[in-house]
């Protein structure tokens, strides 16, 4: 036995040592019920790795001594031997408890139902009073009767009852601790993937501009050739076009790195839209306490399926809601809205910000456009709506903008047949 389960018996040992003394003695003899078998049926479903039979002996010979001890202290005329007879026993309960207990339960990988549990502990309760309750009886030379027996049986079932309630009450607040943990570690994983998701789409264009750089490249090396430039000057044509090549090989490879992790995660379970906009309004509702701003995101999902492209719906509505986000001043709401129409996927994003003139819808996701102005007073890069539209044309959908005099819609329309 390690030593970590023989601080197990230990602590069974005392806690159940110490509650028994909060006891009643409803027989008029030494036998009693006290909240000490209480907690040690307690402990044994806590502590499922210790030996069972082998800590109800010990705690009855504890207890018994504990017992014992206190006698000394309690009376003038002390007998150890006759103390130690009086309370022994409960050498036989705790035994006798950790028996049954163990048999009904060797399979302790096995899931039991709290009623099942409850039933466990009542027949150990039971079993192992009426034989404590025999050699009690036994000692003090009196019969057992019947009321006894039912008034044990009643005792045993209240407090398998509670000690199992108390039991399933913290392994649920356990297991709900465990969730929201995972939950958030879930949360940040999916955030920073869908980052890298990004990061890869943009990598892939990289790679198509590092590719037609180099053909340029080595067009230019052959052009100088014919021409009989200098063999100085088509050596460094044909340089840069080796150079750029091999940057487009150590590119490729960063991007089969970011796309086996992506790929890897992607496997495990897809995401349902209610789940992706639940993500979505988490991390935003972030921003807007950085921002110190008053703002609302509420959403009303009217059709919902489970879809792999969680990375890119993140983004396109982590950039649409921070988007709007930045554009209201101070105080505001924003309603994300999910609908169906045939075989699309209607996304709207909706804010009452100082909206959009008309004047500039033609050229709102062009790179660079912005209506925003950073904290030094420069205009914003406008960067994220050009995102947005790329990562919805890479989804062969279409976004959209319109706006009212008091709000400002942002629809965005995907094909159903890629997303599931």
């Amino acid at each position: 036995m390690n030593t970590n389960k023989f601080l197990k018996i230990i602590i069974i040992v005392l806690i159940t040592a110490f509650l028994g003394e909060l006891k009643i003695t409803p027989f008029n003899s030494t036998f009693r019920f006290g909240l000490g078998s209480a907690g040690f049926f307690f402990l044994l479903l806590f502590y499922k790795d210790v030996p069972y039979v082998l800590a109800g002996f010990i705690t009855g010979i504890f207890t018994t001594l504990f017992r014992t001890v206190l006698d000394a202290f309690h009376f003038e005329t002390f007998s150890f031997i006759d103390s130690f007879l009086t309370h022994s026993p409960i050498i036989g309960y705790y035994f006798i408890f950790a028996f049954v207990f163990q048999f009904f339960t060797k399979r302790k990988n096995a899931s039991l139902s709290p009623i099942m549990l409850v039933t466990i502990g009542a027949c150990c309760d039971a079993v192992a009073n009426i034989a404590e309750l025999l050699l009690h009886l036994t000692v003090n030379n009196t019969s057992i009767t019947a009321v006894n027996i039912g008034y044990i049986l009643l005792v045993a079932v209240i407090r398998s009852f509670f000690v199992v309630g108390l039991f399933n009450m913290i392994e649920s607040y356990k297991l709900k601790a465990i969730y929201e943990e995972q939950q958030l570690r879930f949360e940040q994983i999916i955030t920073i993937l869908s980052e890298l998701y990004i990061e890869g789409f943009y990598l892939k264009k990289t790679l198509s501009v590092i590719e037609s750089t180099t053909v340029k490249a080595f067009d230019l090396y052959e052009e100088l050739k014919i021409t009989q430039a200098s063999i100085e000057t088509s050596r460094i044509a044909l340089s840069i076009a080796q150079e750029i090549h091999e940057l487009k090989k150590d590119n490729q490879r960063i991007l089969a790195g970011l796309e086996e992790v992506i790929q890897q995660e992607k496997i495990i379970n897809p995401l349902s839209l209610k789940e992706i906009i639940h993500l979505s309004i988490k991390a935003n509702e972030k921003y807007i306490e950085f921002l110190k701003k008053n703002i609302k995101i509420t959403a009303n999902i009217e059709y919902d399926l489970k879809t792999h492209l969680r990375y890119p719906l993140l983004v396109i509505l982590n950039n649409l809601v921070a988007n709007a986000i930045e554009a209201i001043e101070m105080e505001g709401f924003i309603k994300i809205n999910i609908k169906k129409n045939q075989s699309e996927i209607i996304i709207e994003i909706i804010d009452n910000g100082p909206g959009i003139y008309p004047s500039e819808h033609d050229v709102i996701f062009e790179p660079g456009f912005s209506t925003k102005f950073t904290e030094s007073g420069k205009l914003s890069n406008g960067i994220g709506l050009s995102h947005v539209k790329l990562m919805v044309e890479e989804l062969l959908g279409s976004i959209y903008l319109d706006t009212t005099k008091e709000l400002t819609i942002f629809t965005v329309t995907l094909p159903i047949k890629l997303l599931v």
